[in-house]
Formats: C-alpha cells, sequence, structure tokens
C-alpha cells in the first residue's frame, strides 16, 4: 500500500471545499428566478382551471434546464476566459494580468443587464473573496514563484473593483479554481454544481419539493447530462459571444422585485 503522501491529490482537497455547500458564499439568499417562475406560473395555472397541472418536479426540471442552458451562454465564457488570462503570454507582469481580469470583469457586469442577477453576483463574489482572503490565501513563503503571483492577483481584483466595477462571483470562482490546481474543466463542472445545488435547496424551502427528491433529482442521470451539455457549451462560446439565450430568466428574476412577498433577495 503506497503511503497516503503519495497518493493524496490537494488539489482534490481544495475541490471538496469549493463545492461545499457550507461555503458563506450567501447562495442561499438567491433562488435564480425560481420563487418568481413558480409565482408567476401558479398565477397563470389559476386563470387556465381547465389545463391540467404539471407535476412540481417537472417544473422544477424544466427551469434547471433553463438555467443552465442561460449560465453556459452569459457566465461560463467569462470563467473560462478568467481562467486562462494570468497564464496567457502577453501577461508578464501581476499589473498586466490585473488590468485584463478587471477589463474582464468590467465586461461581464455590463453584460448582465439584469439588475438582480447583478446583485446575486457581485454579493457572492464579494463573499468568496472575503473566504479567500481570511481563509484560504496562504502564507508568502507557501507561494509558488511565477511570472504572475496568483494570490497577489485575486488580493487586487477585491481591493481595486470599485462601486463602479464591483467583483463578480464568476472571474473570483474561476481565479480561486486555477490557483487551487483545478482543470478548467473541473472548474467549470463544479461551479454548475454548486449553481444546481442552490436551486434545489431554494426549491426545497419554497415547499415545492423535499430533501429527499431533492438528492434524487442532484444525482440523476438526466441533471449530470444537463450539466456536462452546459460545461461543452461554454467552454466552446467567446466572451464576445456572450449572451443570453435564454432571456425570459432575465424577466423572471427582473420582476423578483415586485413579488408581494417573498422568500429569498433580491
Amino acid at each position: 500500500i503506497p503511503p497516503i503522501a503519495e497518493t493524496f491529490d490537494p488539489s482534490l482537497h481544495l475541490l471538496l471545499i469549493l463545492s461545499d455547500s457550507a461555503l458563506p458564499l450567501g447562495s442561499f439568499a438567491f433562488s435564480s428566478g425560481l420563487e418568481s417562475y413558480l409565482t408567476h406560473h401558479q398565477r397563470q395555472a389559476s386563470s387556465h382551471p381547465s389545463t391540467p397541472q404539471q407535476p412540481p418536479t417537472t417544473l422544477l426540471r424544466r427551469f434547471l434546464s433553463l438555467s443552465l442552458s442561460s449560465l453556459a451562454n452569459t457566465t461560463l465564457p467569462f470563467i473560462t476566459a478568467a481562467y486562462n488570462t494570468p497564464n496567457h503570454p502577453t501577461h508578464t507582469t501581476t499589473h498586466s494580468a490585473i488590468s485584463s481580469i478587471l477589463h474582464l470583469s468590467d465586461i461581464f457586469d455590463a453584460t448582465t443587464t439584469c439588475p438582480v442577477l447583478r446583485r446575486a453576483s457581485t454579493t457572492q463574489g464579494k463573499a468568496l473573496l472575503s473566504v479567500w482572503e481570511k481563509s484560504l490565501r496562504p502564507s508568502p513563503h507557501r507561494t509558488p514563484p511565477s511570472v504572475v503571483d496568483l494570490p497577489a492577483l485575486i488580493t487586487s481584483y477585491r481591493h481595486q473593483s470599485g462601486n463602479d466595477n464591483p467583483p463578480h462571483l464568476p472571474i473570483a470562482w474561476a481565479l480561486i479554481s486555477l490557483y487551487s490546481n483545478l482543470a478548467l474543466h473541473q472548474t467549470i463542472f463544479v461551479f454548475l454544481l454548486n449553481h444546481t445545488k442552490a436551486l434545489l435547496s431554494a426549491a426545497v424551502r419554497l415547499n415545492l419539493i423535499g430533501p429527499y427528491v431533492a438528492q434524487k433529482i442532484l444525482a440523476s442521470p438526466d441533471t449530470l447530462e444537463m450539466a456536462r451539455k452546459a460545461q461543452e457549451v461554454g467552454m466552446k462560446v467567446g466572451v464576445e459571444e456572450a449572451g443570453q439565450t435564454v432571456p425570459i430568466l432575465d424577466l423572471y428574476q427582473g420582476r423578483h422585485e415586485l413579488l408581494y412577498s417573498r422568500v429569498f433577495n433580491s
């Protein structure tokens, strides 16, 4: 039996931490438009009582499919670009890399036209960077030498981002995953997995499904296939081609603020 030190991959440790639902990002406070979607669907169903009602799991699976498809075309291209930026041959200093990251973050901010989605992204982005600085940032002597000082880059992204260009979750996620030695496909898949878990958690708290059904959906081959398709699309779409392919989601999330009563933040 080989020693544990020879078989254990340190990046697996950080991958498990980043995929943990207990990571304090505040994702539990947002439903990614699910609450608004269900409320509007209920109103539509009440105005057409003769129409057969769809089972809760059918509604949830449909929304999950739309949400992952939207992420693949709006968010994943920016994760891919941010992940590749520090290792780009044109960046010979940390300063040049941070300039590119801030520019990329500014583009993502401009393309996120839904104010509710924008607030969710910036809130969780700030939270993730706080977790990095307070819990995950290495000691200076543990930082491996490289052309671009990745820990310094991540810290600079947090502090140089102002009110006009706040840090966003996808950019921060990509940089911290890169530091954690996760491959790009792992970075994107765990991001999609966390999004799926957050949606299912929201569905449980909205009393749409129970916790066992949520785990059943999470572990189902259909959910895995949806995530894999979103991952494949997201890694092929460039930043210049990124855009909302499911505009109805922006409407649902934007109208979340107009709900008479709501469980989740807007």
